[in-house]
């Protein structure tokens, strides 16, 4: 993945998330997205930053994000977002992207 998608995706991802990631672990600090420039995110190289992204879309949009192996896939009423990759984290980030892409002109 390049520099520019990964900022493409770490634009749309921190407009879902807002300006704080909340992360729930008593030895986990939240993550400040106000404070970072968008070349600093990690979305699409740590689990810490992506994990609370796929928790989001399930409970507060209420798309389902189906991990299976090197596979992910959103079921957005009909329109299917499904990627697969070299590692998991990377067919996650793929999928989300696509769906948030379509998400910001649907929503």
């Amino acid at each position: 993945m390049n520099t520019e998608d990964a900022n493409r995706g770490s634009r749309l991802i921190k407009d879902l998330m807002g300006s704080t990631i909340k992360i729930d672990q008593d030895d986990v600090k939240d993550i400040p997205l106000a404070f970072l420039a968008v070349e600093d995110m990690k979305f699409h190289l740590s689990w810490k930053w992506m994990m609370p992204v796929v928790i989001k879309i399930e409970e507060e949009l209420n798309y389902p994000v189906l991990i299976k192996g090197k596979k992910c896939q959103i079921d957005a009423g009909g329109n299917i977002f499904e990627h697969e990759g070299d590692t998991k984290l990377i067919a996650i980030w793929n999928t989300i992207v696509d769906f948030l892409e379509w998400h910001k002109e649907n929503g």
